[in-house]
């Protein structure tokens, strides 16, 4: 695979031209920082088309895309009853995502969601590096790429099996249609027994890739969404190595406009999902034995730099949000500790 300074990519014996791209924007619009996203694509992928999919009664004016696509809002589930708790906005982006594919008519796809932004294009250069899978865990038709954060390792103290991060997908269209073409999250799913609590029967990553699995007729021995049980560990690493290849956010291209997703700030999140070459490493443990992992992890290595420095402004911020009954006031307090002392400025 190559890239050529006209912007062809190279996969296999074919060419890929970049007016063979659609990039899909899903979520909801903060049109400041989207002018900036859409100004991005046109400055790397002039010749692709924007397609932005939102919500009936969104104010799209002015945005420079091609097309946008309105849809009504399906709704959330929280992610158990107790009070405080995140909302699981599955169904959204299963519904935003298949109404915005179904516009896309290119071979190629980029979907992601509208809070990141594009900074370049080298993540082409992945897309056929690694190209062998095992047949029985082979799902699409080619590997997709994802991004590490939120890619679980079950092996992990999250131990959370078959959870690929959801954040942006590239690659064929037909393949990304297969990864949305699901059900979505019900009642009984959102309220499921877990052992002893209501919670959600699986986190949003987990629920799209499981359902995509079964139905494309495979059993999934993962019952919930910490079944990390040695069968459901052993295939994530398979179905993981065969059909994605894990990319850091600088490898991806993609810059978050939310603290979130800053690893100086929430080094905790990135500290139980895969890093690029740990993913190497399951593609060596499971497709092919003669692929090179390198001998340093430069992405592991800073998160866990990260990491001191995190706890410490984590304890400040757990001492300071003490006297709050309120589960939501104390998560603000301590995020906003965080991001004060730790947010590049």
């Amino acid at each position: 695979m190559g890239l050529s300074s006209w912007g062809t990519l190279i996969v296999g014996c074919e060419k890929m031209d970049k007016d063979e791209i659609t990039f899909l924007f899903q979520g909801v619009v903060d049109k400041s920082f989207l002018r900036g996203s859409f100004a991005a694509v046109r400055r790397f992928f002039p010749s692709s088309r924007i397609i932005l999919s939102t919500w009936v009664g969104t104010d799209t004016s002015g945005l420079d895309c091609d097309e946008v696509v309105l849809c009504e809002d399906p709704g959330f589930f929280y992610y158990s009853p107790r009070a405080g708790e995140k909302p699981n906005n599955v169904n959204r982006q299963i519904v935003g995502t298949r109404a915005g594919l179904e516009k896309v008519d290119t071979r190629f796809c980029f979907r992601m969601r509208t809070d990141f932004r594009l900074t370049g294009d080298g993540f082409l250069r992945f897309f056929d590096a690694y190209p062998d899978s095992v047949d029985a865990y082979q799902v699409f038709s080619h590997k997709l790429l994802a991004a590490c954060y939120f890619s679980r390792n079950p092996r992990s103290r999250v131990s959370f099996p078959f959870h690929p991060s959801d954040l942006a997908f590239f690659g064929y269209t037909d393949d990304i249609r297969k990864m949305f073409d699901v059900p979505l999250m019900t009642e009984e799913e959102a309220n499921w027994d877990t052992g002893g609590q209501r919670y959600n029967r699986y986190t949003p990553e987990q629920h799209i890739f499981v359902n995509a699995l079964r139905r494309d007729g495979r059993h999934v021995p993962c019952g919930y969404y910490k079944d990390a049980n040695p069968q459901a560990i052993l295939e994530t690493e398979k179905y993981f190595a065969s059909n994605f290849i894990f990319l850091t956010f600088d490898q991806f291209d993609l810059m978050p406009s939310k603290p979130t997703f800053v690893m100086k700030v929430h080094p905790n999140s990135f500290m139980t999902c895969y890093t690029h070459n740990e993913w190497i490493g399951l593609y060596r443990k499971h497709v092919d034995a003669s692929t090179p992992v390198p001998a340093e992890d430069p992405e592991r290595e800073k998160i866990e730099k990260f990491y001191k420095p995190y706890k410490i402004c984590r304890l400040i911020g757990n001492v300071i949000s003490l006297p709050f009954k309120s589960k939501v006031r104390r998560r603000a307090i301590r995020t906003g500790v965080l991001e004060f002392f730790l947010l590049p400025r």
